[in-house]
């Protein structure tokens, strides 16, 4: 697991319909959406701007900001399995 301060938690089934599970669920949302933002930053810099990695990385940021929108309106189970889908994303991606 990556060691970082935006690290994704973890749900537990117990968790109220919008409280911590939600709260979970956007921890690994906006951990995955840190992941990519540094990226991108770190393509940018590496003077990369038009290439297929910056379109990959920018497309998957504007997901991940599409699942925080849907976060806020999911109920619990939704909540669950997008909490569950981002912290194995995370977990997926490249350690730096």
């Amino acid at each position: 697991m990556h060691d970082h301060p935006d690290a994704p938690g973890s749900l537990r089934p117990e968790e109220g319909e919008h409280g911590a599970g939600h709260d979970v669920a956007l921890q690994n949302v906006r951990a995955v959406m840190s992941w990519y933002r540094q990226d991108i930053h770190r393509e940018r810099q590496a003077a990369r701007t038009a290439g297929p990695r910056l379109e990959e990385l920018t497309a998957a940021l504007r997901e991940c900001v599409a699942d925080q929108r849907a976060v806020e309106q999911a109920g619990h189970e939704q909540a669950g399995r997008i909490a569950a889908l981002y912290q194995a994303r995370y977990a997926a991606l490249p350690q730096e």
